[in-house]
């Protein structure tokens, strides 16, 4: 029993000293960071591929290659980001500006369009946290705020200012998304909460730069009202004389919303 308890010893020392002795490969980039692992498949005048510590495999372009060399081995301190041209999300700033439409799934509500833009930092490898701000354009809706009898049509323009709170699934170029904005949006009528969560696709470009494509819900609180198949804004002081079709309850707008954008 001895013997054996000195030979697994023996054996644990020897396995060590080998890994501290083993040299892992290092890729020096041309813009001054470095990928370190083992590299796991070349592509002449191409790319290589290399295995970090954790599993993850990043593709590398012989162009933004400096040298490469092996040090001995150490954690890879990329804070789950990927520093290799048209790969991954960056940790830090990230910036969105998209182009949105709303299309109507109820009775109650009109398609609409807009465009939006969300700033904030990428706090963990998977996980983005912002704010942002948007425009809306509402056309064509009755407004009788000059008499129950005279209808104006005018284009309504709502502005959401929310928080957004985003979750990309894996370090890819094709990186599948999940992304929640909450707030309140205002304007020159009454509107209130919205919610709007949808799932999508960021596609890398160059370096930090993405474009993103998504599809989701949009719930959007509102005091506009139909009024015999028409839209008007239902007056606290009651409905409009003369107007029997006009409903005294608040019933959001509920959409399909679609968004593209940019990422920097």
């Amino acid at each position: 029993m001895k013997k054996f308890v000195i030979y697994f010893l023996m054996a644990l020392v020897g396995s060590t000293v080998a890994i501290a002795k083993e040299k892992q490969e290092v890729v020096q980039l041309k813009n001054g960071h470095k990928v370190r692992g083992k590299i796991v498949q070349y592509a002449p005048l191409d790319s290589l591929v290399i295995e970090e510590l954790d599993g993850n495999q990043q593709t590398i372009y012989w162009k933004d290659i400096k040298q490469i060399k092996k040090e001995n081995w150490q954690p890879q301190q990329s804070f789950g980001k990927s520093f290799t041209e048209g790969l991954g999300v960056q940790k830090g700033y990230r910036g969105f500006v998209d182009a949105e439409y709303f299309l109507s799934i109820d009775a109650m509500s009109k398609s609409r369009f807009g465009f939006s833009t969300s700033h904030g930092y990428q706090v963990l490898p998977y996980l983005y946290v912002g704010a942002g701000v948007g425009m809306q354009f509402i056309t064509d809706m009755l407004d009788p705020s000059d008499g129950a009898y005279s209808y104006k049509r005018k284009t309504f323009i709502p502005i959401p200012v929310f928080a957004d709170v985003r979750m990309d699934l894996y370090k890819h170029k094709f990186t599948p998304f999940i992304d929640v904005r909450v707030g309140k949006t205002f304007g020159d009528k009454a509107f209130g909460l919205m919610f709007n969560p949808s799932v999508g696709c960021r596609i890398a470009l160059k370096n930090a730069f993405a474009m993103n494509v998504s599809l989701g819900y949009s719930m959007q609180n509102t005091d506009l009202y139909p009024v015999a198949g028409e839209y008007t804004i239902m007056h606290k002081e009651g409905q409009p004389s003369g107007h029997t079709d006009a409903y005294w309850e608040n019933n959001p707008f509920h959409s399909l919303s679609l968004k593209v954008g940019v990422e920097f």
